[in-house]
């Protein structure tokens, strides 16, 4: 589309108790931490923890998701929780992927992930409703989408709390350990908001 951004602007999005940046190389080392200490807890659900063993796999990943954003197919933002009441930086507690973006329908898809000890605080719900309002309102986005695995109930709740909507299962969807799972696909509109 020729209106269509040509660059994901690097820009943070900021919440009440989150914000989200766009990461890049410094990055690296306190993401593969994060990964590091939640493997077996993200690895429940994803069947890439397995294949990240280093920091420079993580690099790696970041490499992409930078060329992603820089040609506006998408991008990946570290989720920062917002220390309470403390002066200390903001920690990161995980990422949020607009990923897939079809500039001629408006449309992407969102993936998101914490570690462990940032789960059941309401980080991830409030970093997907900040990534919707920001795609609808600054990158003219209409559709967002989220896959998940039948399995996982967390991951769903979020979707459902952020106001996506469920439009039906997706049979054999991903191979996870060597078994297929069904996914259930939700959906937002711009309209939604």
């Amino acid at each position: 589309m020729e209106d269509f951004l040509l660059e994901i602007p690097d820009a943070p999005i900021e919440g009440e108790r989150v914000v989200l940046r766009l990461l890049h190389e410094p990055d690296a080392e306190p993401l593969f931490a994060v990964i590091d200490e939640s493997r077996n807890f993200l690895a429940r659900h994803l069947p890439w923890p397995a294949g990240c063993r280093s920091v420079e796999d993580v690099a790696a990943r970041i490499e992409s998701w930078e060329m992603q954003a820089e040609m506006a197919n998408g991008a990946c933002w570290g989720i920062f929780e917002r220390p309470q009441g403390s002066a200390s930086a903001p920690a990161l507690a995980g990422v949020i992927v607009l990923g897939w973006i079809q500039a001629a329908h408006l449309s992407a898809s969102v993936s998101y992930w914490l570690g462990e000890k940032f789960t059941g605080r309401g980080l991830a719900t409030e970093a997907l409703r900040q990534l919707s309002r920001y795609a609808f309102a600054k990158l003219g986005l209409n559709r967002l989408e989220i896959s998940a695995s039948v399995a996982n109930a967390e991951s769903r709740a979020v979707a459902t709390r952020a106001g996506f909507v469920q439009e039906g299962i997706c049979r054999e969807y991903e191979r996870i350990h060597g078994h297929f799972e069904d996914h259930v696909r939700f959906s937002l509109l711009a309209k939604d908001l």
